[in-house]
């Protein structure tokens, strides 16, 4: 099906200038609520994204909502107002931030997203979220269509993630301005309490980010079931299926966000923290439209489910071993004796002491004995008793 096909005839048609400012380029997408075009702004030169309401769906609540809403928020991963044009007769239009490349719908089409690159998509957006939330303002339509992924300027720097489409988002604490009892989002990512009537809160939004996270993952909707209302009843049921190939991080932040009960989901802070902890262990590509590793990439891709060491585990040599310097021939390496020969020099000395001492003891013994009795000679180790004995000789009369 073509844009053509599905565009009301009441929209403006492509090569039209809006208030003589606005040339509609081209249609880039068709909602509940109008078109979207590529223009460009003939005051500023740039390219823009130009949304223009469709008549029935241009109610004043809504329209003048949706404005207010993105004009209050401001954030890299929120899609920028630039304008608005709300008035009674003629087009009502909002012109916003265009985002260079694909939406993340087109993006799965081609196949499952890296981890790494998904961490960096799911901490953008949950940083959105946030803002979003902080403001009192439920989303309410998160969904592949509604991510758009800006390629990066720099080679080699991350692209961003940008959340669009504000169209059917709800103040929290503003006066309902949806039928009581109508279902409002897209049936394949609501949460179970939209299904059950519940009214919306930050909570289902990320209920639906879990589920468009593990769709990035897997190239496969959680719940595939074909027809609208098997989709929205099967949450109800079960629990979304995450494949232990994604890995234990991944299956335990999508479990909790895709928790059937509210208040056991995370916040989107708390999205944020674990998403960047997921970063830090996987590698993001530069162009999100990059399936298969390019001849040129000079690091292997590994499996998700691989295991490899990690730094936490590596064995270094302990810090107070010996060095061993390399010798040169710049000079001595020492001037100290060696161990040896001190050895040898102590032993000397002590010998020496023990020679003396004989030698005293031994002259005043033969000048208080009589000739007659010779005094018993001490049994000495050789060399030291040959020593002794022609040294005794030589005092001898």
């Amino acid at each position: 099906m073509t844009l053509s096909e599905v565009t009301p005839e009441s929209s403006p048609s492509t090569g039209e200038l809006l208030d003589g400012r606005y040339l509609l380029d081209s249609r880039i997408g068709v909602g509940g609520m109008g078109v979207v075009y590529r223009a460009r702004d003939e005051t500023l030169g740039r390219t823009v994204a130009v949304k223009v309401f469709r008549d029935a769906a241009a109610e004043p609540e809504r329209t003048s909502s949706e404005t207010r809403l993105l004009a209050s928020l401001n954030h890299p991963s929120l899609v920028t107002l630039f304008d608005a044009h709300l008035a009674e007769g003629g087009s009502n239009y909002l012109v916003m931030e265009y985002v260079e490349g694909p939406t993340l719908r087109e993006r799965i089409a081609e196949g499952p997203l890296a981890s790494g690159d998904v961490a960096a998509m799911a901490r953008d957006l949950a940083e959105a979220l946030h803002v979003v939330h902080e403001a009192g303002i439920v989303h309410r339509d998160i969904k592949p269509s509604n991510v758009l992924l800006r390629r990066p300027h720099v080679p080699g720097a991350e692209y961003r993630a940008k959340l669009a489409d504000f169209g059917i988002a709800y103040l929290v604490d503003s006066t309902r301005v949806t039928t009581p009892g109508t279902l409002v989002g897209t049936a394949a990512y609501l949460s179970p309490e939209q299904v059950r009537g519940a009214e919306p809160a930050p909570a289902s939004d990320i209920y639906a980010l879990g589920l468009v996270l593990i769709e990035a993952l897997t190239g496969e909707r959680a719940f595939p079931q074909s027809g609208t209302h098997e989709a929205a009843l099967a949450r109800l049921s079960r629990d979304p299926v995450i494949p232990g190939s994604v890995g234990y991080e991944w299956t335990s932040l999508l479990d909790a966000m895709t928790a059937r009960e509210a208040a056991q989901r995370p916040t989107a802070l708390e999205v944020v923290l674990a998403a960047g902890r997921l970063g830090a262990k996987g590698h993001t590509s530069a162009d999100p439209t990059d399936v298969l590793p390019t001849a040129t990439e000079s690091l292997p891709r590994t499996d998700p489910t691989e295991v490899l060491p990690t730094a936490a585990t590596r064995v270094l040599p302990e810090p107070g071993g010996p060095v061993i310097e390399p010798v040169t021939d710049s000079g001595p390496l020492a001037t100290g004796p060696s161990p040896t020969r001190r050895r040898l020099m102590i032993v000397s000395a002590v010998a020496l002491v023990v020679i003396v001492v004989i030698v005293g003891l031994l002259i005043w013994a033969l000048s208080t004995s009589s000739p007659s009795a010779a005094p018993p000679l001490p049994i000495l180790d050789e060399p030291l008793g040959t020593h002794f004995r022609q040294l005794l000789d030589s005092v001898t009369p």
